[in-house]
């Protein structure tokens, strides 16, 4: 099973939001660019940060809303702050289950896009990323979704123009692909000056080795960028993210093949 290609932008109600909360730069920048490509875009994002979330979900009080239409039954959860802005007190994935079963339930999404985050999401962190979280709730869902990061790492200036100038013209091309239904896309933009980018790279997901012991601000840091050496036609978005806009497609389906094969070869 596969999405459908999105061929015109202009026709689809494009859902946003991220793990930094709806007053974050990112994803006001997001919805700049967006509104460049349809005029039927909607922000529901976190009322705060909410990094490191994952894909979790506040599951009581989406209990309490199940069978209600409304957002004015939850003044104290659901604020409208604007026209097709909604800011929630909950996680980037409750935002997205609202906005789906509440908000836009009388007609859903055709995109999902979560971000811009403020840092990247590569490698490893994806497992903790509320940013990847909404993009996985989207698939769930059946809505193709799309997570969007900017690379930071501490840096006292940081080249958000690169994602102003690449990233509608990028959604234009990814969205007229055919990716399987258990498929997002995850998109890091570097943090360099444009004459050094070097493009635009394919990547697969990679992996690092954290410094044991260094935490800041509650955050693990990695000692390096660099991924661990793997075997694999593309290269990894650790390295790649160093210089070049990183594009990977990400699957749902976390089951090890070989993982299966061993167990049935134990337990025979």
């Amino acid at each position: 099973m596969h999405f459908k290609p999105l061929d015109d932008l202009s026709r689809c109600r494009i859902l946003l939001s991220n793990d930094d909360g709806i007053d974050a730069r990112g994803i006001k920048l997001l919805e700049q660019e967006l509104l460049k490509l349809s005029n039927d875009v909607w922000v529901v994002a976190p009322k705060n940060e909410k990094s490191g979330a994952s894909h979790a979900i506040t599951s009581d009080k989406l209990r309490s809303m199940q069978g209600h239409s409304s957002v004015d039954a939850f003044p104290n959860d659901i604020v409208k702050v604007s026209e097709r802005h909604y800011a929630v007190d909950g996680t980037p994935s409750d935002c997205v289950r609202i906005a789906l079963n509440m908000i836009l339930a009388d007609k859903k999404p055709d995109l999902i896009i979560s971000g811009i985050n403020n840092g990247r999401n590569i490698a490893d962190d994806i497992t903790y990323s509320g940013t990847i979280g909404v993009a996985v709730e989207g698939i769930l869902h059946g809505i193709p979704s799309i997570a969007v990061s900017q690379l930071v790492d501490g840096a006292e200036v940081v080249n958000w123009q690169m994602a102003e100038k690449y990233l509608p013209g990028l959604l234009q091309k990814i969205c007229r692909g055919t990716f399987g239904a258990d498929t997002l896309i995850n998109i890091n933009f570097p943090n360099v000056p444009f004459e050094q980018l070097k493009g635009i790279t394919v990547c697969r997901h990679g992996s690092r080795r954290f410094t044991p012991g260094t935490i800041e601000n509650g955050r693990l840091k990695a000692d390096s960028l660099e991924g661990v050496p793997a075997a694999g036609r593309y290269p990894d978005d650790c390295t790649a993210i160093k210089d070049s806009i990183t594009v990977s497609a990400l699957k749902i389906d976390l089951t090890d093949e070989p993982g299966l094969g061993e167990f049935q070869r134990l337990l025979a």
